[in-house]
């Protein structure tokens, strides 16, 4: 079905959605270059969160923003102070549209021309950016890929997205041209992990620390999955990400779901609600994998479901492991780096008399506004 490329009507800008003391994820400016929704992505992999959205878009084609640019220079224009840019949290930036990826590529232009500090997020190929004037030398950034497990393990949870050997290569690529790269084994559901290595299966997850660390990754980011036994949306959509995972357990091992399913809980945390891996266990996974990247000389740290204190590496200024700061307007109207700062506000500038930036009012977990950066 052809893409339909359509101008968005307001202002990009918005923080992730959390208030809670608890929040760990850094303040940001979330653009996401299309609405989320099943058809705006091409991967569909089968755990996916971000289709499911409080206010997805259920349209049959699909739709990518055509304006993303003009949109983000007129709010910059009226800042006097920026967050970092999280790029695209409700679908791939980097799949392989050719109409995302020119919204994507235009917006890193324009972040590497303001100086405003960055991260990209993405299953797909993110080398094109290397073509971009500056971006390999940029120093505020870093770009994230997605690798759920094994090639195995991709086959099953994200099988219309890039294979393993892609993403790694991909990896090593731009680790190589000088971009801080960071893999995201989220999620690692510990049981598929179980149902197809058995009782070895640290083995494996072994051989992927040694893969990633060889392609020159520097930090490891990991979940263990947060889903849902039903989806919002038409009648069409309507099994859950748990039923999905769990049937793609019992088609291997039936003793691993039945495992999965007593280990698996529902749960109310800071950053939702759904059934994740019970506290403990997830804890003890966490430590376990922190040992393995650690040992290989990349730091670690969980997405969402444990405080930095439980299980991250120590010393780290913010979940995706690179200092992404806030950046102040200079007299050229460009963007330069606040010193000190880790845009993990309430958690880095808490006690302080005058923070980094200079403004006491942003130390607090919850969510910017524009208003407040003008």
């Amino acid at each position: 079905m052809p893409v339909r490329v359509i101008p968005r009507r307001t202002s990009t800008f918005h923080d992730f959605p959390y208030s809670s003391p608890e929040r760990k994820c850094f303040h940001c400016w979330v653009i996401n270059i299309t609405p989320p929704g099943p058809a705006h992505c091409i991967h569909h992999c089968v755990y996916c969160y971000a289709r499911e959205a409080v206010y997805s878009d259920y349209s049959e084609g699909p739709i990518v923003y055509g304006n993303l640019p003009e949109l983000v220079e007129r709010d910059l224009r009226r800042m006097s102070l920026c967050p970092p840019v999280s790029l695209s949290n409700v679908s791939d930036p980097c799949q392989d549209v050719p109409e995302v990826r020119m919204q994507t590529a235009g917006l890193v232009r324009l972040l590497v021309e303001y100086g405003i500090s960055f991260v990209v997020t993405t299953k797909g190929d993110a080398r094109f950016l290397l073509g971009i004037p500056g971006f390999a030398a940029f120093p505020r950034k870093s770009v994230a890929v997605t690798v759920e497990g094994t090639a195995e393990m991709l086959a099953r949870l994200s099988p219309q997205a890039p294979l393993f050997k892609d993403r790694i290569n991909s990896v090593s690529e731009l680790s190589r041209c000088g971009v801080y790269t960071v893999v995201r084994l989220d999620p690692a559901f510990p049981h598929l992990f179980l149902a197809l290595y058995g009782e070895n299966w640290p083995e494996k997850v072994r051989s992927l620390m040694d893969t990633f660390a060889a392609a020159g990754v520097r930090h490891i980011v990991v979940s263990t999955g947060r889903l849902r036994k039903t989806r919002r949306g038409p009648s069409f959509y309507h099994t859950g990400s748990w039923d999905a995972v769990r049937s793609i357990i019992r088609s291997i091992s039936p003793e691993a779901a039945a495992r999965f399913e007593r280990e698996y809980e529902y749960t109310s945390y800071w950053a939702g609600r759904g059934y994740m891996l019970r506290h403990d266990l997830r804890i003890a996974f966490h430590r376990r994998l922190r040992r393995m990247s650690e040992v290989r000389g990349m730091t670690y740290a969980s997405c969402q479901e444990l405080s930095a204190g439980e299980c991250d590496s120590p010393g780290l200024p913010n979940c995706e492991g690179v200092a992404l700061p806030f950046v102040a307007r200079g007299a050229d109207g460009r963007f330069y780096p606040v010193a000190g700062c880790t845009a993990n506000c309430h958690a880095s500038c808490a006690g302080l008399a005058r923070p980094p930036c200079g403004r006491k009012t942003l130390v607090s977990p919850r969510p910017l506004g524009l208003s407040a950066l003008r």
